[in-house]
């Protein structure tokens, strides 16, 4: 894109005509980043205190947050000068500042519409778009969301985006088995269930993707191993997705005999 583009999904960056510019300290990338995830609201002195510090601000952190807003703006402003296209500007809001960007230059706005387009595309019958859309939304990220910002507010805000990565991830391999793409993708889950192995969803596609192949013994063998682990480790049985993906291979196996 030419002109000023943003990046959460990763560590925080900024680039102008597709040269990447120097965001600042840490704390000041977390200054752009809350700017950025507030799409476009105002926020105020205090919440941006709050964002960075907590509840350990010292006295300093209004002063310094000022410092980091005016570094900020005249970054953006050189860059808007000294280019075309799509321009950013931090301006100031009563107690507070406000980021106004083109969406379509931060990636997170642009992985949550794409996203969203995906559904829509599913929902439409249009199987084929949805993988695309959500391919693409996924090639947007460049590691750990919100990459080397510590604290309260952003972890809790790292989690949020790490579960919408997630979710669009299982969806895409869902669209994958449903159309007959399964063998890369036992293979991609087979590696997602080691990482995260009480993620039910991840099993259940599993599941699904080795009876689609044909694979009826390794599905229910899969089946078995996440229901000793739920039971040994937390106490609990499989859930109902689980329960019915291993009910109706159990019955196409009983139906054959």
């Amino acid at each position: 894109m030419a002109g000023v583009s943003f990046g959460v999904l990763g560590p925080i960056r900024i680039w102008h005509d597709g040269q990447e510019l120097d965001a600042g300290s840490p704390q000041q990338r977390g200054v752009l980043a809350l700017l950025l995830l507030s799409e476009g609201r105002q926020l105020t002195l205090d919440e941006i205190v709050g964002g960075l510090w907590g509840a350990e601000a010292p006295r300093s952190a209004i002063v310094t947050t000022r410092t980091y807003i005016s570094r900020l703006r005249r970054l953006l402003a050189e860059a808007g000068a000294a280019g075309r296209g799509t321009e950013a500007e931090i301006r100031s809001a009563g107690r507070g500042y406000q980021l106004l960007v083109d969406p379509a230059a931060v990636d997170v706005t642009m992985f949550r519409q794409a996203t969203a387009e995906a559904r829509e595309a599913r929902a439409r019958g249009q199987d084929t778009e949805a993988s695309r859309l959500l391919r693409g939304a996924l090639a947007l990220w460049r590691g750990p969301a919100l990459g080397g910002l510590g604290g309260p507010f952003f972890e809790g805000r790292r989690t949020w985006l790490e579960q919408l990565r997630a979710s669009a991830m299982e969806e895409l391999w869902a669209l994958d088995i449903g159309q007959g793409h399964c063998a890369d993708t036992i293979a991609e889950l087979t590696l997602a269930t080691a990482r995260e192995p009480y993620r039910e969803r991840l099993w259940e596609l599993l599941i699904w993707a080795l009876d689609s192949e044909g694979r009826q013994d390794d599905a229910l063998s899969a089946y078995r191993r996440i229901a000793r682990l739920l039971d040994d480790d937390l106490g609990l049985e499989p859930g109902p997705g689980l329960r019915r993906m291993h009910a109706r291979i159990s019955a196409a196996r009983a139906s054959l005999v």
